[in-house]
């Protein structure tokens, strides 16, 4: 029997990774479902054979234990700090969050009801003073990795993710980091579930992503395994 594990899409690159490597070590199976946090919750509350909630913030799965009571434990696996991405060469001279709000600059946010970096972007704008609602120019998305494929494509001038799909992206992408005291940190925690029907196997997994081997493998796909 395998591990079902529901994971933020802005995790994909490195749980991929992380699922082969733990594949190869143990034999064991592990079934990743990729979706923004917001799409994510709702699937994980109404499964009764999920064994992992692995969002891309700490506050989904507070929210689902306060829903269903079905967080058995929750560890500690990354962190996402955002950042803004432009289009190779900053075209449009983008230097700050203020510059979103130019008619000239067509900007994507995700969707806050979807994804997290939907709903930590209009905080990180209100924390600065903006209201995202005034944006002239803005194409939402379900998930992180939509903007970084819509600003590598110069679909839109410019866009707020994580660092580590920053990192993915970095060849196609300039990347604009937001000032450590105007910025909102995003803590990501994988949580086990009361419903898993093969808990020492989603252990074993637990354990493999926080090993060295592990963090290894965060690391090299540009994911932060230290509080920054």
């Amino acid at each position: 029997m395998g591990v079902a594990l529901y994971a933020g899409a802005g995790l994909r690159p490195a749980v991929e990774d992380l699922v082969r490597a733990f594949r190869t070590e143990t034999g064991i199976e592990v079934v990743a479902d990729y979706a923004g946090s917001g799409v994510l919750i709702s699937r994980a509350r109404e499964d009764d054979d999920a064994d992992l909630f692995m969002p891309g913030d700490v506050w989904y799965v507070d929210r689902l234990q306060e829903l269903t009571g079905k967080v058995v434990s929750k560890t500690q696996v990354s962190w996402f700090v955002p950042v803004i991405i432009v289009r190779k060469g900053n075209p449009k001279k983008i230097a700050a969050l203020d510059d979103f709000f130019r008619d000239d600059v067509k900007v994507a946010l995700g969707n806050p009801k979807a994804c997290q970096v939907g709903r930590i972007s209009g905080e990180i704008l209100r924390k600065n003073g903006l209201d995202r609602s005034r944006l002239p120019n803005v194409k939402e998305s379900l998930t992180v990795n939509e903007l970084g494929v819509w600003v590598k494509m110069g679909d839109v001038d410019a866009s707020i993710v994580w660092d580590a799909i920053a990192a993915n992206v970095a060849d196609a992408v300039d990347v604009i980091p937001i000032p450590k005291d105007k910025n909102v940190i995003s803590n990501v925690v994988v949580g086990l579930l009361s419903t898993s029907r093969n808990r020492d196997a989603a252990k074993r997994f637990i354990d493999f992503m926080t090993s060295e081997a592990g963090r290894a493998i965060l690391k090299r796909r540009g994911y932060r395994t230290e509080a920054p």
